[in-house]
């Protein structure tokens, strides 16, 4: 194999992103937010953290309680959106609530 195919097989490979999660505290702002998550919505940790997760999941804050799962879209860093279904769980203990935010990237294999 020449060393030009070898370059072009490594282009040509794709990043698909299946699933991540991430914790929110009680006014649903990012307190967890790994690897997984930063590939699926192109938001560096250090920008997320802290922050609504409106700016990613715009329709989650505007839900109340818990739920299995429910399709929304989200919104990547570069402005495109990505279907996604999220699933939300609800723990508070001592006093402090969070959010524990399962998502499932819905796109058909989409190169990120």
């Amino acid at each position: 194999m020449s060393e030009q195919s070898v370059q072009l097989g490594k282009k040509s490979r794709r990043t698909y992103i299946p699933y991540t999660a991430m914790t929110l505290d009680a006014d649903y702002r990012v307190c967890t937010y790994g690897d997984t998550a930063f590939s699926l919505f192109g938001y560096p940790e250090v920008s997320m953290l802290g922050k609504p997760v409106s700016r990613i999941l715009p329709a989650l804050e505007k839900l109340s309680g818990q739920f299995s799962e429910m399709p929304m879209e989200a919104v990547h860093a570069n402005g495109n959106t990505i279907s996604v279904m999220v699933a939300l769980r609800q723990d508070c203990l001592h006093g402090t609530c969070r959010h524990l935010v399962l998502i499932r990237n819905l796109e058909d294999r989409r190169i990120l």
